[in-house]
């Protein structure tokens, strides 16, 4: 049997609900992936600009890496968010990088007046 990964979007989820976020409310979610060169952080751009992220690369604070951190204005569905994850996994192997998780502001229920 494998170990439970460190991250996990459901963990993530608990987290984010556990700090007072509103689930039911979009989110602004950024997703976080590295490539071994400028050359394949950029293929991977093109291909998450096809899905609808916002997108910018920039060089790692490791050297020879370069990280692209990928935003989407979304609900923060535990089964979207594992398809996203497939689909983000398979654009980083592609080009011989690594998937790095999410993270998301808490977005609180708006206040009635």
């Amino acid at each position: 049997m494998e170990p439970e990964p460190v991250f996990t979007d459901s963990r993530a989820l608990a987290q984010l609900a556990k700090s007072g976020s509103d689930l039911t409310q979009v989110h602004r979610i950024d997703f976080f992936l590295h490539f071994p060169t400028q050359k394949a952080a950029e293929k991977a751009q093109m291909q998450l600009i096809a899905l609808a992220f916002e997108t910018n690369i920039e060089p790692g604070k490791t050297a020879g890496v370069w990280a692209i951190q990928a935003s989407k204005s979304m609900y923060p569905v535990e089964s979207d968010l594992l398809g996203l994850r497939d689909k983000l996994d398979a654009i980083a192997v592609a080009g011989r990088g690594g998937y790095d998780g999410w993270k998301a502001k808490v977005r609180e229920t708006p206040r009635k007046k």
